[in-house]
């Protein structure tokens, strides 16, 4: 083994070596006073000690020098004390012992040094002896014998130790390296399969909402959310794996740039809801003196987040999950502190550190109770330490799991992320009932929420726990905000509904909770979010549904765009998304042809993809910017890629690019870059203008208060349609023309005991009336439907079918007035263009 190899074996026995010959030196000093040796000797044999310690204290020369310096020395020393008469027969258990201490070093080279200066010492006394008379007698000649056969054999086999410990340590190398290099070959591979399965993935995700936009019948717009929602899951898991590649091959790259709190937590409380169970609460708690504006990898904190709540929401069966955001103050900005606990099935100390390696999963096994990769945790931690932060894990079997994760961040804005306006006039009141929560913590989490709103925004919240409480206060108090829970809001209906008629009243519901038609009140959707309840505070009337998303779809009307890609696939998923914008869209193939249309004609926005045939998009994006320099036009050129590691966007800023979206195509990312890189001029907000049967426009207001009243919610129709108000007129429309064939249809069956039919007809109306926002109307069909499968009028009474074909009727009725349409009377054999038969075994869709 040479003395190169950095051993930690290797480099303990420097410091062995060092200590030893201290030791030695004190020994043969306090020796040579009681036998009295030459004492000129002392000092040199303290200079060597104090020199090898300076030499190791200062580290002037390198480990190898120092090591041969320290031995050279331990040599010249044993010289001394072996050419004594009386040390001749020590000496040999000496050097011995020394040649055991050299052999940890795994240099040969000091087994050989040792040897000789044993046989030179021992030369000398033989020398010296006979030279004053020494008897050879037989003892001393075998005693002379054994002596050199003992540091033979003590020679060899440190030799050979050596010699076999480098042996093995270089098959460890070439075993370490060749798993290291299958190890590269693996994450290549992941990395390259990931890159190649984006392009079809994203063709899946965006011809399937594009389909899902023109499809009308609600069984087949079921099917393609469906395989939206398959697609969407799979891309997750191969940017996991992509995610996990650069961390594992250390091939990170760490962006800055300037992100707003609010927007990083709304985006994502959105984005989570499809992991919510209605079991499960989720409350993001935001302390609002968390600066409003920071610096550093917004994408990377955002799959922080989304990782840690995700992995709390799939762990979780009972409780809850609170994810808890705060800053806490550092002389070069903030320390971003993300909290997330759960109240799930919690983890025994072993599996915590086992849960920082790739593809861990506590549960896993041939029969795994929970899906997912088990690459959460390792992106986590990698993400954090890349932006110099940490990742720390608590938890307890049975008591659920607390992650916290802190971030250095620079303040790009040190204003507060919350603030409320006129707070002398505010006086909010929560009134919630927390016994219907069977664990206890998900009490503290609201109770917490609700604390660190008011602490932080210095201004008080009232909290009442009874019916009593809260009417003694209204009474007592003014009071301008009221919030609630479902339970709260059904125990006394018509008192919260009075209430709302001067206070704003707010329930706290999930998605399956609908109000009555008329009602004053509003919902905030869950998860229960800090800056939904601060909006609600701000303003009387809020320009944002309490979804934290403005239910006004923003259009850019004859925009001229242009969309480069060597895929026709993607060019079709690209095509239909930016027409739902209102965008003049042109599509070519390559670079070339795109700097060949742009000479000729003068493009708004051009998304370019990068990675083409012959001319990459890097490439073309100048030439088109040159051109268009030469002209004095400014233009607008964004990378649209499957290219999605983190160095990415950095790399397309630095090159020249406006924005970047990844594909596949993310609305919410998208609709980021184009309200910050397109003009003002160039996006029209505004809510949808609906016109009459004879053309003349009908304000939202005047439809939203006409459909209300008869149970249409027309903010829960146009999310349904993605905002899209032709294709929601188009549903009204059918919706008002058929109805009566339909409700004849229904009568005829519910009279013939036609239960099969009668079935379908109302599972279909069940469909229909959510998709316009007739949400009681849909429960209705829906109560009806199940008493339906009874197969008899026992479970349907003649009151509730008249109930069921009236609130229809009346519904109906209200369309077509307002659009000056007439009912269609029923045609043979005419196909139901938004019926779907029910489900094969039985059981109805809730």
């Amino acid at each position: 083994m040479t003395d190169e190899r950095n051993n930690a074996l290797f480099q303990t026995s420097h410091l062995m070596i060092l200590i030893s010959y201290t030791t030695f030196s004190i020994v043969l000093i306090a020796e040579s006073v009681l036998l009295s040796w030459e004492s000129w000797v002392y000092p040199l044999i303290v200079a060597g000690v104090l020199l090898s310690w300076g030499l190791h204290i200062t580290q002037s020369i390198t480990e190898s020098q120092r090591i041969w310096v320290y031995s050279l020395l331990m040599m010249a020393t044993f010289f001394f004390y072996g050419c004594h008469e009386t040390s001749m027969y020590d000496m040999a258990g000496v050097m011995a012992v020394i040649i055991i201490l050299f052999c940890m070093t795994g240099i040969s080279g000091l087994i050989y040094l040792s040897m000789f200066t044993y046989f030179a010492t021992l030369g000398y006394d033989l020398i010296i002896g006979l030279m004053h008379g020494m008897e050879t007698t037989p003892l001393m000649i075998t005693r002379t014998l054994l002596h050199i056969a003992m540091i033979l054999m003590a020679g060899w086999i440190a030799r050979l130790i050596i010699k076999k410990w480098g042996q093995v340590l270089r098959r460890a190398d070439d075993k370490i390296e060749e798993l290291t290099d299958a190890t590269r070959r693996v994450d290549d591979f992941l990395a390259n399969v990931s890159h190649e399965i984006r392009t079809p993935i994203n063709a899946v995700i965006g011809l399937s909402t594009v389909l899902t936009e023109r499809e009308m019948r609600p069984d087949v717009r079921t099917d393609l959310m469906a395989i939206g929602d398959a697609g969407r899951r799979v891309a997750e898991q191969i940017g996991d794996i992509l995610d996990y590649t650069e961390i594992d091959t250390k091939k990170l790259a760490v962006t800055r740039e300037t992100y707003m709190v609010n927007s990083l937590v709304n985006d994502l409380a959105v984005q989570i809801r499809m992991l919510m169970r209605p079991e499960v609460e989720l409350i993001f708690d935001v302390n609002p003196q968390t600066p409003v504006a920071l610096i550093g990898d917004v994408v990377k904190i955002r799959k922080i987040l989304w990782h840690l709540i995700a992995n709390g929401l799939k762990y979780t069966r009972q409780g809850g999950v609170y994810a808890r955001i705060y800053a806490a103050p550092r002389e070069y900005g903030v320390n971003l502190c993300i909290e997330v606990t759960d109240t799930g099935i919690g983890m025994r100390p072993d599996i915590v550190d086992k849960c920082y390696e790739r593809f861990y999963q506590g549960d896993s096994g041939r029969q795994r109770a929970i899906g997912g990769l088990g690459l959460g945790i390792p992106i986590v931690n990698g993400f954090a330490e890349a932006m110099g932060g940490f990742l720390k894990i608590d938890s307890e079997p049975g008591k659920g799991t607390r992650t916290i994760v802190s971030i250095p961040q620079t303040i790009a804005e040190a204003e507060p992320c919350m603030s409320v306006i006129n707070k002398e006039k505010l006086m909010p009141v929560t009134y919630f009932r927390f016994e219907q929560f069977t664990i206890p913590q998900i009490r503290e989490f609201y109770q917490n929420m609700i604390e660190h709103i008011g602490r932080g925004m210095k201004f008080a919240i009232h909290r009442v726990n009874e019916l009593s409480e809260l009417k003694k206060l209204v009474d007592q108090e003014r009071i301008s905000h009221l919030f609630i829970g479902v339970g709260e809001y059904r125990s006394d209906p018509e008192y919260m509904e009075a209430l709302a008629e001067s206070i704003r009243v707010t329930i706290v519901a999930d998605e399956t909770f609908h109000l009555p038609a008329g009602s004053l009140i509003h919902i905030m959707r869950k998860p229960a979010n800090s800056f939904l309840i601060a909006n609600i505070l701000n303003s009387e009337i809020s320009e944002e549904d309490t979804d934290g998303r403005s239910i006004q779809h923003f259009t850019c009307p004859g925009l001229k765009t242009l969309v480069v890609d060597d895929e026709r696939m993607n060019l079709m998923v690209a095509e239909g998304v930016f027409k739902n914008y209102g965008m003049e869209v042109t599509t070519v193939l390559s670079g070339y042809e795109a700097i060949e249309i742009c000479k000729k004609e003068h493009f708004d926005l051009i998304f370019m993809d990068h990675m083409m045939p012959e001319m990459d998009g890097v490439e073309a994006m100048k030439r088109i910017r040159a051109d268009a320099g030469k002209r004095d036009r400014e233009i607008i050129i964004i990378a649209l890629t499957a290219n999605a590691v983190s160095s990415a966007r950095e790399m397309f800023l630095s090159e020249g690019f406006n924005g970047f979206v990844p594909k596949p195509i993310d609305i919410a990312e998208l609709e980021r870059v184009l309200k910050r890189e397109l003009p003002k001029s160039a996006i029209h907000y505004g809510k949808p203008v609906f016109r009459g049967g004879d053309g003349s426009p009908r304000s939202s207001e005047e439809e939203i208060t006409a459909l209300s009243a008869v149970g249409i919610r027309t903010s829960a129709g146009l999310s349904y349609c993605m905002n899209d108000t032709e294709f929601y007129r188009s549903l009204l429309l059918e919706f008002g023309a058929t109805a009566e064939a339909k409700i004849r249809e229904i009568d005829t069956c519910y009279g013939q005991q036609d239960w099969k039919n009668y079935r379908i007809r109302v599972h279909a109306l069940k469909s229909n009336a959510r998709m316009i926002g007739a949400e009681q109307l849909s429960d209705l069909a829906r109560e009806v439907e199940n008493a339906s499968a009874e197969g008899s009028t026992q479970g349907i009474s003649p009151e509730e079918e008249e109930q069921l074909l009236t609130m229809y009727r009346t519904a109906a009725d209200a369309v077509c007035r307002m659009y000056g349409i007439k009912a269609e009377s029923p045609k043979e054999d005419e196909e139901d263009i938004l019926e779907f038969m029910p489900e094969e075994d039985g059981e109805v869709e809730s």
